[in-house]
């Protein structure tokens, strides 16, 4: 378990924080390791009932490392990033994202396969794969439209535009807004109510 990646069991609820702030919590694939571990521990526990996603400090993530990506995987199995994806895409209990600051790149597209997303107002939304020259992962071509339409998904995803904690619930990608001082209150709150009924 990389240290980058924290979790944190109470009351049937399990937070996973993304702990790597110096570096605006973006992702290498050892975390991308450590976080598919965590959700297929989930999966198959009796005991924990909902599973929290959440960025240490200021930042929900920063998308992936791309220095570390550069530096080709590091397994002869499935790459990391790979079994991340497939754990958060099919979990068959509830995942709940607390994005408590800037969520890029696939900070944006794993909320597409969370069941509830709580933004803090602080809260702000970028896809910049074109300008980046990345294709978008995690099928967000075709979860992005679904989930916020065709026309802002394409400006997303296109156009690098960066949607803030308000537009991002106007248009469906977040199910809640909360005041950034309240946010992980509110979503402690709704993983009990959840992991307890």
């Amino acid at each position: 378990m990389t240290e980058n990646i924290k979790l944190h069991t109470d009351q049937r609820v399990t937070t996973m924080t993304i702990a790597r702030p110096e570096k605006r919590n973006a992702i290498t694939q050892d975390m991308y390791a450590a976080m598919a571990d965590a959700l297929e521990d989930y999966a198959r526990s009796d005991a924990v009932r909902a599973f929290v996603i959440t960025g240490a400090e200021d930042y929900f993530t920063s998308g992936n490392d791309l220095q570390d990506f550069a530096k080709g995987t590091r397994s002869d199995g499935v790459p990391p990033v790979i079994r991340f994806l497939t754990a958060i895409s099919t979990c068959p209990k509830p995942l709940i994202a607390a994005v408590n600051g800037p969520a890029i790149g696939v900070g944006v597209t794993m909320l597409l396969h969370c069941d509830l997303i709580i933004a803090a107002d602080t809260a702000t939304f970028s896809t910049p794969f074109v300008q980046l020259g990345l294709v978008p992962e995690a099928a967000s071509s075709l979860l992005l439209p679904a989930t916020v339409g065709m026309a802002v998904a394409n400006d997303m995803l296109l156009a690098n535009r960066v949607l803030d904690a308000a537009e991002a619930l106007r248009f469906g990608l977040v199910s809640r807004v909360a005041p950034s001082s309240g946010c992980a209150t509110e979503v402690a709150s709704l993983a009990a109510g959840l992991a307890n009924t």
